[in-house]
């Protein structure tokens, strides 16, 4: 891989990145790349994989906080990529599917009361059975196993290696989490309250009403994830 693309959570670092770059015999580009290198943290990543979904993601640490980091010295990274001592590893999406619309995520999609103090209540199935008479609640987190460590964790204070989890935000009645299999699919339909539906940390936001439905599962997408020994 020769050819590569940043993404940067410090926007003035770009051409200290470009020079990094070409003095490790890489080229920067702004379209096509071979690979992206997301230079700052979890976020930075979210946003490459928006930018340029499918493209392997080498994720470099440039903020306080990166878990998923493969290292926080860039010029030592990069000379592995040069010598070819990497690999790449597939990480499944997740979409929702609403209105004629399609949201994807890499690490969740957020449902949540789009007035804060009011709960929305809400019908729950998985692959067409009913699983919940009846929720109420702040919302709900439907999460990959790559963002389980992330806001489903959060809630839940577990992750998950397999599958779809669903996290209920703020319940009025105390619920632990549940775990969708294989190609299952969470259907939520809106009986009381609106509610905005987010994908990552993408600013635009949905809204659904009352009387509408969602549709949540495993997308055809997949991310696709730089990983260097020892990092």
């Amino acid at each position: 891989m020769k050819k590569a693309a940043v993404c940067l959570k410090d926007h003035s670092k770009l051409n200290y990145m470009k020079g990094v770059l070409k003095n490790k015999g890489l080229t920067y580009v702004s379209k096509d790349p071979q690979f992206v290198i997301a230079f700052g943290g979890d976020g930075s990543l979210l946003y490459s994989e928006r930018k340029f979904p499918g493209v392997p993601k080498l994720l470099i640490k440039d903020s306080k906080r990166c878990n998923k980091c493969v290292g926080d010295n860039e010029e030592t990274v990069l000379d592995l990529i040069r010598m070819n001592a990497y690999k790449i590893t597939e990480a499944p999406k997740i979409e929702a599917v609403f209105n004629g619309d399609r949201m994807i995520a890499m690490n969740d999609i957020v449902i949540r009361n789009k007035t804060p103090n009011q709960a929305i209540r809400m019908e729950i199935w998985i692959n067409g059975h009913k699983k919940h008479e009846e929720f109420l609640g702040d919302g709900l987190v439907i999460s990959t196993p790559y963002g389980s460590t992330a806001y489903f964790k959060s809630i839940t204070r577990t992750s998950f290696d397999e599958g779809i989890g669903i996290a209920f935000n703020n319940p009025i009645e105390e619920h632990g989490p549940v775990f969708l299999e294989g190609l299952e699919r969470l259907k939520v339909k809106f009986l009381r309250g609106s509610a905005q539906i987010t994908a990552d940390n993408d600013p635009k936001i949905r809204t659904l009403k009352q009387g509408e439905t969602i549709s949540v599962g495993k997308a055809k997408e997949i991310t696709k994830l730089i990983n260097i020994k020892g990092f």
